[in-house]
């Protein structure tokens, strides 16, 4: 288990910068966390991270927005949708490729569209602007990210 908390917003985003030089090609990573927990805000530090110079912002409506930096980013949010198999008109498949990385909001609308072996980051809201991320290790994958974290 690797847990980081940041009391502000400078600090999340050098924990972005940290996650974004860890980052594989291929990743897949739900960002679970209550709605106002700063997932949008997190992926925008990421994409920032990853030299993506568009404005990055939630695909709540789209679906998914894809960005190119350094790597393709993929950047989905799953909220509005009332049932799952609502990801396939998005062809959700599409985005799970070793060329880029994808960054799932919402993830848990949609579970059984998800690789094997995606990466969970939980962010915990712990105050106005401390937060909490957790990567719980619980396959390969997220054990990974947690040794290039170290």
């Amino acid at each position: 288990m690797y847990k980081y908390i940041s009391k502000n917003e400078k600090e999340t985003n050098e924990f972005a910068k940290k996650i974004s030089k860890a980052l594989k090609k291929g990743y897949v990573i739900s960002l679970k966390g209550e709605m106002g927990a700063g997932k949008t805000t997190f992926t925008k530090m990421i994409a920032d991270s990853l030299n993506i110079k568009d404005n990055v912002t939630s695909p709540t409506f789209s679906l998914v927005n894809t960005y190119y930096g350094n790597i393709e980013l993929n950047h989905l949010d799953l909220y509005r949708l009332e049932d799952e198999s609502e990801v396939e008109t998005i062809d959700i498949d599409n985005y799970y490729y070793p060329s880029g990385v994808t960054i799932v909001e919402w993830a848990e609308r949609a579970l059984n569209y998800l690789p094997r072996d995606y990466i969970e980051i939980s962010i915990n809201k712990l105050g106005e602007t401390e937060r909490e991320f957790v990567i719980e290790g619980k396959n390969n994958k997220e054990k990974e990210l947690i040794e290039r974290l170290k």
